[in-house]
């Protein structure tokens, strides 16, 4: 849960866990090894953690761990913490004498009512309507050390947002809700089997069963004074109101009206267009055909594609921004936006 404008950072911190604790569910005291200074430790690398706005590395606040050794369940829905600049949770857990194998994942998701973490690495029946970043970490085969577990994040979802401005100061555009229309909410997530190090990109988990298709909200002015007014700066509307950017990734529909409604994925602006120099209300009028008025609002409805050649489906990792530009009201059907698709940059940060 793609563009040049991004600026979305991999942050590398140290999380160096002492005194760890975690709920273990095996009871083969036999598989331990002594312990001592064996306890286990984590370090991590990880991506942004935020609602429609990455935050840095020290915005991490926990994370969720469940480890499997010799086939059988060793820690089972373990929150680390932070406090402060250190990292902890109880009780403490001791490497075994067989390899381990961790999956991670980030913020707990095991609270909602839908999402269900279970079996090797799975997360079944994962909702999002748009305000979590799901993150998450692979380790295989891990050996007993003193060193730290470095857990390398990866982002689950795919980040979507719409940038919308207007450029011709002879109009006025007002806009009071924005959508996405006819996406997924709802899918199973699978981890990879394989460890999510920094040099192993390759090591993607992946997404299936997606459905509740549904319309998700990203912006929604609740007063008039909510309403926003478009100027050359193109923004966010989310930011700030539902903050709403991170979906499931999916496949795209094309969009198509069949003279009755519109089917395929799309987004929808609810707005008003006025005249700049007299105040008077140019679109939507009485004239406009039904199908491009919001019921109950003052609103038209302008509807947008989110499939162009290159872009026929959201990969997780990926952010993808859509560029709406409110101009001419004569020829609204014809309004254009530009996409492109770019991977999140990767940046060290000093150990904390």
């Amino acid at each position: 849960m793609m563009y040049t404008n991004l600026k979305t950072s991999l942050f590398a911190i140290s999380l160096i866990v002492s005194g760890l604790s975690v709920a273990s569910c095996s009871s083969d005291d036999d598989n331990v090894v002594a312990p001592d200074d064996n306890q286990i430790r984590f370090s991590a690398q990880t991506a942004t953690v935020s609602r429609a706005t990455p935050v840095t590395s020290t915005s991490l606040k926990d994370f969720i761990v469940y480890a499997y050794t010799d086939g059988k369940p060793y820690m089972e829905n373990v929150k680390v913490t932070r406090n402060g600049s250190s990292w902890s949770y109880t009780p403490t857990m001791y490497w075994p004498s067989t390899p381990v194998n961790f999956y991670a994942f980030s913020p707990n998701i095991n609270n909602t009512p839908d999402s269900n973490t279970s079996g090797l690495g799975t997360i079944d029946n994962f909702t999002n309507y748009g305000t979590t970043d799901l993150i998450y970490a692979v380790n295989m085969n891990e050996q007993a050390r003193v060193a730290p577990v470095n857990l390398n994040f990866r982002h689950a979802l795919s980040n979507v947002k719409v940038m919308i401005s207007s450029s011709n100061s002879s109009f006025i555009v007002k806009v009071g809700h924005i959508k996405l229309c006819n996406v997924a909410l709802r899918g199973s997530f699978t981890f990879p089997q394989s460890t999510t190090a920094a040099n192993t990109p390759e090591n993607k988990g992946s997404w299936s069963k997606q459905s509740m298709y549904s319309d998700c909200l990203l912006f929604y002015a609740m007063s008039d004074d909510e309403v926003a007014t478009l100027s050359t700066t193109p923004a966010d509307l989310s930011v700030d109101n539902l903050d709403v950017s991170f979906m499931i990734p999916q496949e795209l529909t094309a969009l198509t009206y069949d003279n009755s409604q519109y089917t395929g994925t799309a987004i929808q602006v609810d707005c008003e267009i006025f005249d700049a120099a007299s105040g008077a209300k140019i679109w939507p009028t009485s004239a406009k055909p039904s199908y491009q008025l919001v019921s109950d609002t003052p609103y038209g409805r302008l509807m947008y594609p989110v499939t162009t050649d290159q872009v026929k489906e959201w990969i997780a990792g990926y952010a993808y921004i859509y560029n709406i530009v409110v101009d001419n009201p004569s020829a609204l059907h014809a309004i254009s936006f530009n996409v492109s698709v770019d991977s999140y940059n990767e940046i060290n940060s000093p150990s904390l």
